[in-house]
């Protein structure tokens, strides 16, 4: 039994790399492309739903080193380099969300 939306999801998993061959991006923009929009968002994501919910600020170390791990074993040796821009997103996040609460209060 198939989950529900997930024939869109499959479409859009298609389209995506397919349309990136079409317009003629070279693959390792187009790895690096995915990454940074899919895994930046989630990093940032994640850094603000660390402050929102009150966790400790040293858990947005947790998702880059998990992606670093993944990279090490699974991915091109020049994808290890997006851990530290993960960092620095899932940094932003948190910081920028505990401005926000600060400016507001």
């Amino acid at each position: 039994m198939r989950a529900y939306g997930s024939s869109r999801k499959d479409r859009l998993a298609l389209l995506v790399p397919a349309l990136a061959t079409w317009i003629g991006i070279s693959p390792v923009w187009r790895f690096g492309g995915l990454l940074i929009v899919i895994n930046g968002l989630l990093a940032v994501m994640l850094g603000r739903w660390i402050f929102r919910r009150s966790q400790p600020g040293w858990w947005v170390i947790i998702w880059p080193m998990v992606y670093l791990i993944g990279a090490m074993l699974f991915l091109p040796q020049y994808t290890r380099y997006f851990a530290i821009v993960y960092l620095c997103l899932s940094y932003l996040g948190y910081g920028l969300t505990q401005t926000k609460k600060s400016v507001e209060s």
